[in-house]
């Protein structure tokens, strides 16, 4: 979540938190109007008896439009890890929608005292269940607008092992102790930029260096995707990069539970 409180901390002044893979299209509002019932009741994915069950909170003013739509998580084994998530991802929407509507107001108001043009600010949150065998997968998008050329965006992926005592896994968590997974996970990576270079003439991922052990991932597919952020590895307009690495490049690596999770349905 650290790359998300970056970007907030930049563009609000205060750690908000999750972001939406593009940028969502609000209309003028006629009046000023606070919801927090769910416009639309969306279905309720599951994931090995784990529900997902979308709580929507809409903010709409003339300085600021914010539609969230976040997962309310039930039937998971720990209790208590599922209604801490619970709570942190309502307090973090939350945060975001009353930190959105004051920096709103404050652009608003030296817009006005300026004569400029009033921008309204937006945030946009919505989530995506993945399928990951017998771990709870699923990612957060969050779109952010404060009135420049363009909005930020982010996503922040969790997957959890779904134990009596549950875990939310980092990358390394995935791998045996002591292998150097990164360094052969950074090869496939290059192996792709490379490939994708000598396609189109130019590398659009000069930046990239390596992943980190908290690097973004998830599963699609049987593959294990590595997702970067915007502007980690390359330019604005490369967007959110993301590399697939297939699973007889992986699966090998793995911890025998971590295998055995993902095989489980």
């Amino acid at each position: 979540m650290s790359s998300f409180k970056s970007l907030a901390s930049s563009l609000l002044g205060t750690a908000v938190l999750l972001t939406a893979v593009a940028a969502p299209v609000f209309a003028a509002p006629a009046s000023p109007a606070t919801s927090t019932k769910p416009a639309v009741q969306a279905p309720k994915p599951q994931a090995n008896g784990v529900v997902f069950t979308p709580k929507t909170i809409t903010v709409d003013t003339k300085e600021f439009q914010g539609k969230v739509s976040i997962p309310v998580i039930s039937g998971m084994k720990d209790k208590a890890f599922e209604a801490k998530l619970n709570a942190t991802l309502l307090k973090e929407a939350q945060t975001g929608l009353a930190e959105g509507q004051k920096a709103g107001k404050e652009d608003a108001a030296e817009a006005k005292k300026n004569g400029w043009e009033l921008r309204p600010h937006a945030l946009d949150i919505s989530y995506e269940v993945h399928n990951a065998g017998k771990l709870v997968s699923f990612s957060v998008q969050t779109y952010i607008y404060t009135g420049g050329a363009h909005g930020m965006t982010d996503v922040t992926y969790y997957t959890i092992d779904n134990q009596a005592k549950a875990k939310q896994l980092k990358l390394a968590d995935l791998f045996h102790p002591g292998y150097d997974y990164r360094t052969i996970l950074n090869q496939i990576i290059a192996q792709q930029i490379k490939a994708e270079t000598q396609a189109d003439g130019f590398n659009p991922y000069d930046a990239f260096e390596g992943i980190r052990e908290d690097q973004g991932f998830s599963f699609k597919d049987g593959n294990l995707m590595i997702h970067f952020g915007q502007y980690e590895i390359a330019a604005y307009a490369a967007g959110m990069p993301e590399f697939a690495i297939p699973a007889h490049r992986y699966q090998s690596l793995l911890k025998p539970e971590i295998r055995e999770a993902l095989l489980k349905k």
